[in-house]
């Protein structure tokens, strides 16, 4: 099964995650219930995107079924993604709508960010942020001004 949506940008990404999983169709669903758009998918990997610039390349792997090959997935990888149009609560309730793993509940930060992390079925770890305060600076926020 091979899926292709003309209408999305194809723009060369100047970053994006690359992550292995057991199985790319199961994969690629949870993606899309979080709210990721496919851009294209194939039965060995799928090009999913939250929105601009935030790309994720679902790749199979390619040991599956090779008991001597120990290949972690998701251990200790956090992939971090800004809200545009959305709050991190929106996305909270989708993952919980979904049976996702919701590893962190919307909450703030000390850095003036909400964030809440969900963990795919792979162990990777996608935390939503937006800014808390927008009327506060950097320099508020880790307590460098002089007011």
């Amino acid at each position: 099964m091979s899926e292709f949506d003309s209408d999305h940008d194809i723009y060369p990404m100047p970053l994006f995650p690359q992550l292995t999983v057991s199985s790319v169709e199961e994969s690629t669903a949870w993606y899309e219930a979080l709210g990721f758009d496919i851009i294209y998918s194939t039965p060995a990997m799928a090009h999913v995107r939250y929105r601009k610039y935030a790309d994720v390349m679902l790749v199979a792997d390619e040991t599956e079924g090779d008991t001597d090959a120990e290949t972690p997935r998701g251990n200790g990888v956090a992939i971090y993604l800004t809200v545009e149009d959305e709050a991190v609560d929106d996305v909270a309730e989708r993952a919980e709508e979904n049976d996702a793993d919701v590893v962190a509940p919307p909450h703030e930060t000390g850095w003036n960010t909400r964030e809440t992390t969900v963990r795919d079925p792979d162990g990777y770890e996608l935390v939503f942020s937006e800014r808390a305060e927008t009327d506060r600076n950097f320099e508020d926020v880790m307590g460098l001004s002089n007011a």
